[in-house]
């Protein structure tokens, strides 16, 4: 009895020293590092519906310059219920002596791929709103179509709240990315969480068919895509079916800001989408600093 017992008391100890094992590196990278955080939120704004305006662009694109122009409308028109996300890709950001710098991103080629939505090939500018096929418009559309398809789809249930809170150190560039959310509906498919940063007021050469000659040297990019913090289609979130106020939430600790990166310019944007059809449920926005 004496021996059984010690073999008892030995596995018992090991499988409390296993646990152990397996929960301190979670909570190691849980950990945030930083000492003076600056602490953002959209939690004054998260109770609306918001839908994602996606614009395919490059730098040799010299249509795209007036497409941006329609997405800085719509999203001044909306008042933050349009977030625009320019997506740099495909033929028209190649590089050369007049166009030195590159603006493409891992996460736009992927969205932009064959394994993505394949929209520089269908010619740019063009782009989507909410990842969503609209009757008569498709999921590629032009800029003319953009202001009718944000005007339906502003008009569609308010699927999901989503609360983003950011604490970001400004000495040690690290970002911290706290994201939750209460859906507002129920919903049938899987979901996915995909968060990315974007960047404003990027001073560059912008090709513009309107202006003769026909180059800018001093153009102003805006909400420029310029990284994901957790992959280009993001991570599992809230598995189907979903009831009424099911909740969410994930965190993101540590993401290391570039150093090319402006960060009194730079936003994350978080949206939550469907993981069958792709399409993007709700959008946040939230600038770092």
């Amino acid at each position: 009895m004496k021996k059984l017992f010690f073999v008892s008391t030995v596995i018992a100890a090991m499988l409390t020293a296993s646990c152990d094992k397996v929960k301190n590196p979670i909570e190691q990278k849980n950990t945030a590092v930083g000492s003076t955080f600056i602490t953002k939120s959209n939690s004054s704004v998260s109770n609306s519906k918001k839908i994602l305006l996606e614009d395919y662009t490059g730098h040799q694109c010299g249509n795209c310059p007036a497409a941006a122009t329609v997405a800085k409308n719509l999203a001044a028109q909306y008042q933050g219920s349009v977030v625009v996300i320019a997506v740099h890709a495909g033929f028209f950001t190649k590089l050369n002596a007049e166009y030195p710098t590159s603006y493409t991103t891992t996460v736009g080629n992927d969205w932009d791929g064959s394994s993505g939505f394949g929209i520089s090939a269908a010619g740019n500018p063009n782009g989507m709103i909410n990842r969503k096929n609209f009757p008569g418009d498709g999921l590629i559309q032009k800029e003319t179509k953009w202001p009718t398809s944000v005007s339906v789809a502003l008009q569609e249930a308010f699927k999901v709240k989503v609360d983003v809170t950011t604490n970001y150190d400004p000495t040690a560039r690290a970002l911290n990315t706290d994201i939750k959310a209460i859906f507002k509906t129920n919903y049938t498919n899987n979901t996915k969480v995909c968060a990315v940063l974007i960047e404003d007021s990027i001073i560059g050469p912008q090709k513009d068919y309107t202006k003769n000659p026909d180059i800018i040297h001093d153009y102003e990019f805006e909400h420029m895509l310029r990284g994901a913090i957790n992959g280009s289609w993001g991570a599992d979130f809230k598995a189907g079916p979903i009831n009424v106020n099911d909740s969410a939430s994930v965190s993101y600790k540590n993401y290391a800001l570039e150093q090319k990166l402006n960060d009194r310019h730079v936003s994350v944007v978080v949206f939550v989408y469907d993981a069958v059809t792709r399409e993007v449920l709700q959008v946040e926005k939230v600038k770092i600093r």
